[in-house]
């Protein structure tokens, strides 16, 4: 959600309530929505129904299964469609290996013309790099696409997955994506 924030009304960070530990993404998902920053967010993360459907289909769900969520009409499942390319603000992927993983979002701009710059916090043990590092808006409703890629930078083992986050701002709006990369295998580099 692009108008969260992961600090509670006293700027602490959230903590989970069960052991009083700082909470995860797993806990609070994007975190706490601002109902205020909401009227006015900037940039949106737009969905349509045939990316609901593809992403069934991605998750390898029969297609007659997809054609009943579709209102019984057919649907024809693209031949290649990544779970990764999904356009939801927030960037969960498996394992990443020592091979680099490339994820594309596309975000619209709801405000007036401006320019956005990403600043990013990787997951620990990950590299992260997004491209453009700058996006320019010149019209209300215009979308523009930017791309992640990611990828180990040091043998780890861990059981615990590693969080990060992505932040577009233009001054006024931040827009923050968290990143979670479950890491529960030793990386070989």
């Amino acid at each position: 959600m692009t108008t969260a924030t992961t600090r509670d009304n006293t700027n602490r960070p959230i903590v989970d309530e069960q052991d009083g530990e700082v909470a995860t993404p797993f806990h609070y998902g994007s975190g706490h929505i601002k109902p205020n920053l909401a009227m006015d967010p900037g940039l949106v993360y737009d969905l349509k129904p045939s990316d609901y459907l593809n992403l069934l289909c991605a998750s390898a769900y029969e297609e007659r299964i997809v054609e009943s969520i579709n209102y019984n009409k057919p649907y024809k499942c693209p031949k290649s469609y990544r779970l990764e390319d999904f356009n939801y603000p927030s960037i969960t992927l498996p394992f990443l290996g020592v091979k680099p993983i490339n994820v594309t979002r596309t975000v619209t701009n709801v405000g007036p013309p401006s320019s956005y710059i990403v600043n990013v916090n990787a997951p620990r043990g990950f590299k992260v790099v997004v491209l453009p590092t700058t996006l320019t808006f010149e019209r209300t409703n215009q979308k523009k696409s930017y791309r992640v890629i990611m990828h180990a930078i040091r043998s780890a083992h861990t059981s615990k997955p590693s969080f990060g986050e992505l932040t577009w701002t233009d001054g006024k709006h931040k827009v923050r994506s968290p990143i979670v990369i479950p890491q529960s295998e030793k990386m070989a580099m």
